[in-house]
């Protein structure tokens, strides 16, 4: 295993065992059907100036971004800066219209399916008149899309509060946080993804073959530490952790498949943490 900028890439193909593997939809999957868009898929996001009619695209006016589609209509958007939004979509199949709706903004973008010439498909997305750029797929979609990795449900970690949150709410926002990374692997192991990539989850976990740990805290990211309303609850939130995986009960995992079993780890200490808040026991 070797990890490098945020993706760990897997080596060696392991056979998965059928009890475990779930469902996906086809690995080409129909990317618009009854209206509805599905998957995640990877874009830039270039600053909409233009310069002789020319896209600018000079250093810090392009920020990658990945924006997944559920078929509740539902999508949520997660900028590499760690900027996070979601909202609801609708499509307009006569108008190969998009439209995006978050925090009371609507955005409308024209989009055309296409399939390359291996046969896989993409979406091209027109941002202004003759000017478009094509969205590559980041993941297929879950058959159970509320267990994605950037489903709505699995992201309310990200939402930054207005005010100080109590220890209840930072305790939910570790748990949240935890069940984000675990669905990650767990979704990566149904894939059977070749690299897994924790680009837009950067955080306090860190991965091992087999284990789970904790970043140094002088090498947080601030991209995490951002999403609470203050460093101050972020470290509160470290120390929660941190004080979990020392005094915690651990059950070993040694299935000889490290993406499964990191999974099952960080499934046990979501668990762990939700019966330490229910009994009290944080300190």
């Amino acid at each position: 295993m070797m990890d490098h900028h945020g993706i760990i890439y897997r080596g060696v193909e392991q056979k998965k065992d059928a009890d475990y593997q779930g469902r996906i939809t086809d690995i080409n999957p129909l990317i618009l059907h009854k209206g509805k868009l599905s998957g995640s898929w990877r874009l830039i996001d270039f600053d909409k100036n233009f310069k002789n009619g020319e896209l600018i695209k000079a250093a810090g006016r392009v920020n990658e971004v990945l924006v997944s589609f559920f078929p509740d209509s539902t999508f949520t958007r997660v900028y590499h800066t760690g900027k996070y939004d979601f909202g609801h979509y609708s499509y307009d199949e006569n108008e190969q219209s998009l439209l995006l709706t978050a925090n009371r903004n609507t955005e409308e973008l024209k989009v055309v399916t296409q399939t390359s010439p291996s046969g896989q498909q993409r979406l091209l997305v027109e941002f202004l008149p003759g000017k478009s750029l094509s969205l590559a797929q980041y993941g297929a979609p879950m058959d159970k899309f509320m267990e994605d990795p950037f489903s709505v449900q699995n992201n309310a970690w990200r939402i930054r509060p207005s005010a100080p949150e109590t220890k209840d709410q930072i305790f939910n926002r570790l748990i949240n946080y935890i069940g984000h990374n675990a669905s990650i692997l767990r979704a990566a192991y149904i894939r059977e993804q070749d690299f897994i990539s924790w680009e837009f989850s950067k955080g306090i976990i860190k991965v091992y073959n087999v284990g789970i740990g904790i970043v140094p805290k002088n090498e947080v990211p601030q991209v995490w530490i951002d999403s609470f309303h203050s460093r101050e609850d972020a470290m509160q939130c470290y120390a929660l952790f941190e004080n979990y995986l020392r005094n915690g009960k651990h059950t070993k995992h040694n299935s000889g498949n490290w993406v499964k079993d990191d999974y099952q780890i960080l499934a046990d200490i979501r668990e762990g943490l939700l019966r330490w808040q229910k009994t009290g026991v944080r300190e």
